[in-house]
């Protein structure tokens, strides 16, 4: 499954580069992430930090400017070739190489002091094994801090979200320049995905107790409808399907 997982987003890397580079236009979405990001890190600087399902490269490079030193990895070829071309792009000193969250071989047992992924864990075909390797990498006294959603979970189109979501394709396309769709075999191949398929983040929570983290910081609504309106006009009928996460290795 994880090939046909990489080969959807590689298909999609297109759109999510141009979702990037319009989020990093605006100030207040930069300085929104950054908070967030410098919330869940605390205040140690100089941090190696792991990014996990990079995508195009948007908090890799939040973190470079932030003082951190980035690694960042995605399955997706499609998105690694994006995220090299904007670090060079953005003068950021980035390593970053295709690979699997679940299977990261390359990387030596406690090496880093934070692992960070947004709208990741979701998408993964084996989830559980991914939160043990991450345990595995961090150091002791190590933060996985995760922002994710409960997407696709017995999901309703109401009258209201409906016309919800006509509006955020017609904010994205205007904004965004491009057409948020996906097609019925894709939707099909995401609704496989176990995380889609369970209560989150209470899956999470036992999930990560397995794996050895201590208990989770979660954080329900961490993104408020005044912090960016017109992201929240977009991308607002998900809010309250996502969460935060901040677990700790002991």
């Amino acid at each position: 499954m994880l090939k046909e997982i990489s080969a959807y987003w590689t298909s999609s890397s297109e759109g999510y580069d141009k979702v990037i580079h319009h989020q990093f236009g605006s100030r207040r979405t930069v300085t929104f992430w950054e908070r967030m990001l410098a919330e869940g890190l605390g205040k140690t600087a100089g941090q190696h930090v792991l990014d996990v399902g990079t995508g195009p490269g948007f908090f890799s490079i939040l973190l470079s400017r932030m003082g951190h030193r980035a690694t960042a990895v995605d399955a997706s070829e499609g998105m690694v070739a994006r995220a090299a071309h904007n670090f060079k792009a953005f003068g950021c000193d980035v390593k970053t190489y295709v690979g699997d969250a679940a299977n990261l071989h390359r990387e030596a047992s406690e090496s880093y002091d934070a692992i960070v992924c947004r709208d990741v864990v979701w998408t993964l075909p084996e989830p559980e094994r991914a939160y043990a390797e991450w345990h595995r990498l961090l150091k002791p006294g190590g933060k996985l801090i995760i922002f994710d959603g409960n997407y696709l979970y017995e999901e309703r189109r109401t009258m209201f979200r409906s016309l919800w979501l006509g509006l955020s394709w017609l904010l994205i396309l205007l904004t965004e320049r491009r057409v948020r769709r996906r097609s019925s075999q894709d939707q099909a191949l995401l609704q496989e995905l176990p995380f889609t398929r369970v209560l989150r983040p209470k899956a999470d929570e036992e999930a990560l107790r397995l794996a050895g983290f201590a208990a989770a910081d979660i954080r329900r609504g961490f993104m408020p409808a005044g912090a960016m309106p017109i992201h929240y006009l977009k991308y607002g009928h998900q809010n309250a399907n996502r969460f935060m996460i901040i677990a700790i290795k002991e």
